[in-house]
């Protein structure tokens, strides 16, 4: 295995940001129409992906998606009106509360991703099948070590 430059890695991280902002800004047309935005959609991903039994907490939810407590208990205030979540106290601590999705997360969810698939057909079909597959293993491990030696807490 050969080693890393530092001509590399600083390519590939500025790479990194650069696509990181134009797919951010990409998510952000396509997720308006069904009044979220990136960080929300985020959120109510992660809510529902998770399926914990008697539901998350607001503070592990926003640990996990990288966003300060208030933001999150904006959002779930959000989500609450629309029937997307179901919000109940923690019996062990009043302080807190937890969140489980209800089935209309996961239709709205499936409604997304049915509405941005073209869009996302399209733009990972600008690249080859295969340099996809291998993409795809890149950033489930980048992801998985970024996830795993995060660096600093988020601001609440």
């Amino acid at each position: 295995m050969s080693k890393l430059d530092a001509g590399l890695v600083t390519e590939c991280a500025t790479w990194l940001s650069i696509v990181a902002q134009l797919f951010g800004s990409r998510m952000n047309v396509l997720l308006e129409p069904h009044g979220l935005t990136p960080g929300q959609f985020s959120i109510l991903h992660h809510i529902a992906r998770q399926r914990i039994a008697g539901g998350m907490r607001v503070t592990d939810i926003a640990a996990a998606v990288e966003v300060g407590q208030p933001a999150v208990t904006k959002a779930l205030a959000k989500f609450r009106n629309l029937g997307l979540i179901d919000l109940a106290g923690n019996p062990h601590d009043k302080r807190s509360r937890h969140v489980t999705p209800t089935p209309a997360a996961a239709e709205l969810l499936d409604t997304i991703y049915r509405d941005i698939g073209p869009d996302l057909f399209r733009t990972f079909g600008a690249i080859d099948p295969d340099e996809v597959r291998n993409f795809a293993t890149q950033l489930k491990k980048l992801g998985r070590w970024l996830d795993q030696n995060r660096l600093g807490a988020v601001a609440t």
